[in-house]
C-alpha cells in the first residue's frame, strides 16, 4: 500500500520527463516517503487523450494508495512547494488544487483521495486532442459535493517561481475540437437536471474504461512507465 501514486499522462515529452526525473523526483524521494511515481504513455495513432491516460492510473492502481496525484510532467514543484503543499492531508470531501488553471478547473496538479476519484468516476474516456478534461472533472467533484481547496494560482506571479517551474509546453494536441468539447463539458453539464448528470458521469470513466498494456518497466528506483493503447 502506497502513501501517494504520482500518475503523469504523457507522450512525446522526452526532455520534460528526463529533467522530471532528475531534479523532482529526488525531491519526492525526500519529503514524500512511500510514493511512486506512475507514467502512463499513450500509444500513437490516435489523438491524444489526457483523461483516458490518467484514467489508467487510477485503475492500475485502484486500492493500493491513500492519495492519487495527477501531474503534468512539464511542471516541477521546488522543495518550498513540496514541503508546504504535497505533504498536506485532504479528507475524502475534498480536492486539492496543488497548480491549476485560472479558469477555475481540475487540470494541472491535483491530489485526491483513492477513494474520492473513484466515487466520481474518473474523467470521461471520450475526449481527445485539447478538450476540458479538466473542466468535466470538476463537474463531477461538485456534482458529489466534493469540493476544490488551495490553489497555487492565488499567488501573485513574483512569487510563482518560488513554488514551480514551468516549461513552455509542447503544443502537440489537436485544438480544433476546443470549442464544442468546452460547450459540451460545461455549458450542457450545467444544463442537465441531477438525474441527467449522474446519468452522464456514469456513461463514460473509470467504469467502463477499455485499454490495452504494451509495455511495463521501471525507468527509476520509483518510477514506473505504463506504455498503453487506448
Amino acid at each position: 500500500m502506497y502513501e501517494n501514486i504520482i500518475i503523469i499522462p504523457y507522450r512525446h515529452r522526452e526532455a520534460h520527463l528526463d529533467y522530471f526525473i532528475k531534479h523532482t523526483v529526488p525531491l519526492f524521494q525526500k519529503y514524500l516517503p512511500n510514493t511512486k511515481v506512475v507514467v502512463v504513455e499513450q500509444n500513437d495513432g490516435k489523438l491524444f487523450n489526457r483523461g483516458a491516460v490518467l484514467n489508467v492510473g487510477f485503475k492500475e492502481y485502484q486500492n493500493k494508495t491513500k492519495y492519487f496525484f495527477t501531474h503534468d510532467v512539464d511542471i516541477n514543484p521546488t522543495e518550498k512547494c513540496i514541503k508546504e503543499y504535497y505533504v498536506k492531508e485532504v479528507d475524502e470531501e475534498n480536492i486539492m488544487g496543488i497548480y491549476t488553471s485560472k479558469h477555475n478547473t481540475l487540470g494541472g496538479i491535483i491530489k485526491i483521495n483513492e477513494s474520492t476519484i473513484h466515487k466520481i468516476n474518473g474523467f470521461p474516456n471520450d475526449i481527445w486532442g485539447w478538450g476540458n478534461e479538466d473542466k468535466s472533472l470538476q463537474n463531477r467533484a461538485e456534482f458529489y459535493n466534493i469540493k476544490k481547496i488551495t490553489n497555487m494560482e492565488t499567488f501573485k506571479d513574483s512569487e510563482s517561481n518560488e513554488y514551480i517551474l514551468r516549461f513552455n509546453d509542447v503544443d502537440d494536441r489537436d485544438k480544433s475540437n476546443i470549442n464544442q468539447n468546452w460547450y459540451n463539458n460545461y455549458v450542457l453539464f450545467n444544463k442537465l437536471n441531477n438525474e441527467q448528470k449522474k446519468k452522464l458521469i456514469m456513461s463514460s470513466g473509470l467504469n467502463n474504461l477499455e485499454y490495452t498494456v504494451i509495455e511495463r518497466k521501471m525507468i527509476h528506483d520509483i518510477v514506473e512507465l505504463i506504455k498503453v493503447d487506448i
